[in-house]
């Protein structure tokens, strides 16, 4: 720093919250052995602040990953009753081109935030997981793994208190005195 002072070096509540929430997903692939991977994601996605926007982010990519799920799945059904072929030319025009009814299926649903983890979810169905013997399964799975995540880093945030936030004695609400990421 310019004036010779040294900045403190500080890990904020978020980030502590953060990895418990994490390890949490990690035992719990490990008990149900399933790959957390997804559910990891998705506890570090929407570990927020505080619960009220972890349970906002959440609300979005639970919504944003049942609908892409839901177009995965339909590609899938496609690929097997069709002589389509995943990965040919027509198949990445297939996906391509769903990306636009995806994306606009969440401006119908006003939930237009949803939009990008719609797609996401979409894409790392139908390019990533055809070794996967069930493909159908492995859909549900992704969409089980997400909202894990999700309620795994609500309830984290939920019960482990940042103790540098004040109760306002006035409303009862949480106030920050030092936002700590």
């Amino acid at each position: 720093m310019s004036d010779g002072k040294f900045h403190k070096f500080h890990i904020g509540m978020r980030i502590w919250k953060t990895v418990i929430a994490v390890f949490i997903c990690a035992v719990l692939g490990m008990i149900f052995d399933i790959h957390p991977f997804y559910s990891m994601i998705a506890a570090i996605l929407c570990m927020q602040a505080n619960t009220s926007e972890s349970i906002k982010k959440g609300v979005i990519r639970c919504i944003g990953t049942f609908i892409g799920g839901f177009a995965a799945v339909l590609i899938l059904l496609i690929i097997d009753f069709t002589p389509l072929k995943p990965f040919s030319v027509l198949y990445y025009v297939i996906i391509s081109l769903c990306i636009a009814p995806i994306i606009y299926s969440t401006v119908l649903l006003n939930r237009e935030s949803s939009a990008f983890i719609s797609c996401v979810v979409f894409l790392s169905i139908v390019l990533s997981h055809f070794d996967a013997q069930n493909h159908y399964l492995f859909a549900l799975q992704r969409v089980l793994e997400t909202i894990t995540g999700i309620v795994t880093a609500i309830i984290v945030n939920k019960f482990i208190k940042n103790p540098d936030k004040q109760t306002d004695k006035s409303d009862g609400k949480e106030s920050d005195e030092n936002e700590n990421i």
